[in-house]
């Protein structure tokens, strides 16, 4: 019976076959690449010879280099110092962080000393006198607020606390308001402790007290009486926002440093577009290795369109595929002898295609081999060879072939497409072998004659491929 095709067939792209197909053309690719390469560095060379004698083209881009290159350096002296003062703005404030006391009082736990003084003096009125002897009290006043102002009070204080704390984070816990109209000296310390409250208001009181004798001397005979102080643990709101304000404010500054360090890292120095005959040369180099990329790239691309769209016969495999032929045999590749075949040979490899190749006495054993058991018990059949090839190719496969059929007859038919002398050899024969050359034979061809014999009713064994 005659073999039938596979008529539910879709064409599937073996992409091993594609890259191979691609890769055995590395002849034509490394060509069109060398030709693309040296046509863009020849007008790439050509165009800079050419701006390298245009004096006005060079002034140009001397000054436009000068231009950027100094708004370059102002952007990066400008950024450098910007970071430099975040840097030292962080520091800075951590390290008063880390330091003040103020900053480390939990404001919903915050421990409160305060005192009152009030100072007295002898002055009278004196009825019915002209002159009046001069009230010192508000002067005695002014007198305690110099020494706290001027930071001899501190002094005292820290002197008494062996300088664990500077001047500076003692001041914040300290607050002296004066009440010039009634003679009085309110004195309020905050602190992160009940002792350090007590500490610092019981040293500001000796440094009050030590006080008094000097501005005796020198204004007059008083008394500071302490009438009135106090102890307790308050909520400070004001002081909660005064350091959350702070951390926002630190916190500001981290970024303005992250953006301003990525900015700097992100400024690239304008790139010197000055020609030179080195300049030249090296943008012509880089566009002949562009060049080259792209066409082989583009070389690349025709060939796989190529393999996509062409009709050709390239494995043996798509045979069976298409139409459920049995391949009897493949004959080795008899390609000729080119420069650079050690490639050639390593595909072969790769593909795995070298390995099976045998000689071909051995292939027409294998040949024969199978065609006998498909010929099944029909051996004594008439077969002809038909096929899209050269009739020469045919005969020399009849010749390698006849004497291993036993007593079948095997004889040349001829291409059943374009041969009337093949086609009533088809007719009168029992059974048909195919032989078709890979990169020769096109598959509308084999349709054809598959076509053919099907309507002759006669049998196909099998397909030789050369």
């Amino acid at each position: 019976c005659p073999m039938e095709p596979n008529n539910n067939y879709e064409q599937e792209i073996d992409l091993k076959d594609l890259m191979f197909a691609v890769l055995r053309k590395w002849r034509p690719i490394i060509v069109i690449a060398v030709v693309f390469a040296v046509l863009l560095g020849a007008l790439k060379t050509v165009k800079g010879i050419r701006q390298l004698g245009d004096e006005e083209y060079v002034k140009k881009n001397q000054d436009t280099y000068v231009m950027n290159l100094d708004q370059y350096n102002s952007t990066k002296g400008r950024l450098e110092k910007e970071i430099e003062n975040l840097q030292q703005n962080i520091e800075s404030q951590q390290e008063y962080k880390d330091h003040s006391i103020l900053m480390n009082i939990n404001p919903y736990d915050e421990y409160v000393e305060t005192a009152t003084f009030y100072i007295s003096t002898d002055y009278a009125i004196m009825p019915g006198m002209m002159y009046q002897n001069p009230n010192t009290a508000t002067s005695i006043l002014k007198a305690y607020m110099s020494i706290a102002q001027n930071g001899e009070m501190y002094n005292y204080v820290l002197g008494k606390m062996n300088n664990k704390i500077g001047i500076r984070y003692l001041k914040e816990l300290v607050k002296i308001v004066p009440d010039y109209d009634n003679n009085m000296l309110d004195i309020t310390v905050i602190g992160d402790t009940r002792k350090t409250a007590s500490d610092v208001m019981g040293y500001i009181k000796d440094s009050i007290a030590s006080s008094k004798d000097s501005i005796t001397e020198a204004i007059g005979e008083h008394e500071n009486n302490l009438v009135d102080e106090s102890q307790f643990v308050t909520v400070d709101l004001e002081l909660d926002k005064t350091q959350t304000e702070f951390s926002a404010n630190m916190d500001q500054l981290d970024i303005s440093l992250k953006q301003k360090t990525k900015e700097l890292s992100e400024l690239a120095e304008p790139k010197n577009n000055l020609l030179s005959k080195g300049s030249v040369l090296k943008s012509a180099v880089k566009y002949a290795v562009l060049g080259g990329v792209l066409g082989a790239f583009i070389a690349v691309f025709f060939l796989c369109v190529a393999f996509l769209m062409s009709d050709k016969l390239v494995n043996e495999k798509e045979l069976k595929r298409r139409y459920g032929i049995m391949v009897l045999g493949v004959f080795r590749r008899n390609d000729k002898k080119r420069a650079f075949g050690f490639v050639d040979k390593w595909l072969d490899k790769m593909e795995g295609v070298s390995g099976r190749e045998m000689e071909d006495s051995r292939t027409f054993e294998v040949v024969a081999a199978n065609a006998l058991n498909y010929m099944e018990q029909d051996r004594a059949a008439d077969v002809i060879l038909v096929g899209t090839v050269e009739t020469e190719k045919l005969e020399q496969v009849r010749a390698g072939l006849a004497s291993m059929l036993g007593a079948a007859a095997l004889s040349v038919g001829g291409n059943l497409g374009k041969d009337a002398s093949a086609i009533k050899k088809a007719a009168a024969c029992d059974a048909v072998i195919l032989v078709e050359q890979r990169g020769g034979s096109l598959f509308g061809g084999i349709e054809q004659e598959l076509d053919l014999v099907r309507s002759l009713g006669k049998k196909v064994i099998g397909c030789i491929v050369l």
